[in-house]
């Protein structure tokens, strides 16, 4: 992989990781705000408050893994592993323009 390529790499995950660390925060506020129970009338309004409290706590983990995968790969770019399996061989750059968090 070029030094071009790399560099590119990097910025395409300094961007998303910049995009998932601003989602984790709205979504950690929307948590924030929707724990209060203050807006709850009936229980249909409790039930409808715990479904979306489960869903964005499942969101939350998906962020969280993508932002864990992200730092990873950076980690790798710095150790100049980015872009190869474990066994040494080189992952295909079309699979990295395609998922630049692949992973053999």
């Amino acid at each position: 992989m070029s030094p071009e390529q790399l560099q590119n790499f990097e910025k395409i995950l300094r961007n998303r990781l910049q995009k998932v660390q601003s989602d984790i925060e709205a979504l950690l506020e929307e948590l924030e705000e929707i724990g209060t129970y203050e807006n709850i009338e009936d229980i249909e309004d409790l039930a409808q408050l715990e479904s979306l409290n489960d869903s964005d706590k499942a969101l939350l983990r998906r962020l969280l893994e993508e932002k864990r995968q992200i730092l990873k790969a950076l980690k790798k770019i710095q150790e100049g592993s980015y872009g190869k399996c474990q066994d040494g061989s080189q992952i295909p750059i079309e699979k990295l323009e395609a998922d630049p968090l692949y992973e053999c």
